[in-house]
């Protein structure tokens, strides 16, 4: 029975976009039936939208084993992008512009980002796909030697493809007023927050990247130039809270979320060999919007904090957290 599910799983894995268009059209009722109108509300008139931004982020991915850990960071990223909307579609491309290294990096970092956006009154569907390159380890525990330092230069490719849902479950708050300034709220209110988030990720490395193979593993020499890889399927249902606070035109929506799910992971290890199961999974998510919702113009700051733990190897976990901000200035025409 294992074998057989984890053959689906492999199929699914390789269908990620198919994977994803299919949960869109399972939740399209879901955005139909959030787009109820209200008087609670002003619905702006335009059908198009431009939107430049700039995206300051952190990214860590920390590996914990049994007597040891190893931190893998691309450094301090800076990041421009321009997002296009028509009517509840958004589309919005962005590519890091300065890297600040951090630790031990071998190499300056790059960093893609390409987002596909549903908005709904209730609802918000975001399909995400990041690659990040030129990963390096910022921090290593103090009982590696350094002789075995300088062949740990994992230079990681991070792929990352994601689909999160969020709905709402008061009629009287706005999601889209928040993030996609489709439509004013009048009044302050909040809403408990019910979703799901998938994600996919693709480790690519030169060596190995687990901490307790660094600190055991005579040979590590060995394995310097070898081909590793690994691939880690998560899906986590989340429950939330935000409150919209109105006045006039301004809005503050703090929002925090937390999940538990599980992750199937595979990866090789030409020291460890392969490896393929299933593992628990939890996420936390922190966001603070703040901005200006005008007529014809908008703009503000979103502050996002997500962090994502999962256990690895017999003892030990993933822990991957993302902190960034971003400032935006929005134009409509009619």
């Amino acid at each position: 029975m294992e074998e057989v599910v984890l053959q689906i799983l492999a199929v699914v894995n390789r269908l990620t976009f198919l994977k994803y268009i299919i949960i869109i059209i399972l939740f399209f009722p879901v955005l139909i039936f959030g787009n109820t109108d209200s008087t609670s509300f002003i619905k702006h008139k335009s059908k198009i939208e431009l939107k430049p931004y700039y995206v300051t982020q952190k990214l860590s991915l920390k590996l914990q084993g049994n007597n040891s850990l190893a931190t893998y960071e691309p450094g301090l990223t800076g990041s421009v992008g321009l997002s296009v909307s028509y009517k509840f579609l958004g589309v919005s491309f962005g590519k890091s512009v300065f890297n600040e290294k951090v630790g031990e990096l071998k190499e300056k970092s790059e960093y893609f980002d390409l987002r596909l956006n549903f908005s709904g009154r209730r609802v918000a569907v975001d399909i995400d796909f990041q690659w990040f390159i030129g990963f390096s380890v910022s921090d290593l525990s103090n009982n590696i030697s350094d002789s075995l330092k300088e062949f740990i230069q994992p230079n990681l490719d991070l792929v990352n493809y994601g689909i999160d849902f969020y709905y709402g479950l008061n009629k009287k708050m706005s999601i889209q007023s928040i993030y996609k300034y489709n439509e004013r709220q009048l009044k302050s209110s909040g809403s408990i927050i019910v979703g799901l988030k998938q994600n996919f990720a693709e480790l690519s490395y030169s060596s190995t990247i687990f901490p307790e193979e660094i600190l055991t593993d005579s040979r590590i020499v060995d394995i310097v130039d070898a081909e590793n890889q690994g691939s880690f399927f998560t899906i986590i249902p989340v429950v939330g809270y935000q409150y919209n606070f109105i006045k006039d035109k301004i809005h503050l929506s703090p929002f925090a979320s937390v999940g538990y799910g599980v992750q199937y992971q595979s990866y090789i290890s030409k020291s460890k060999g392969n490896f393929k199961g299933f593992r628990k999974a939890t996420t936390l998510n922190l966001n603070l919007p703040f901005g200006y919702n005008g007529d014809k113009i908008y703009y503000g700051v979103v502050g996002k904090y997500n962090q994502t733990i999962s256990d690895i190897q017999d003892r030990g976990n993933m822990n991957y957290s993302l902190f960034n901000l971003k400032f935006f200035f929005g134009f409509r025409f009619k």
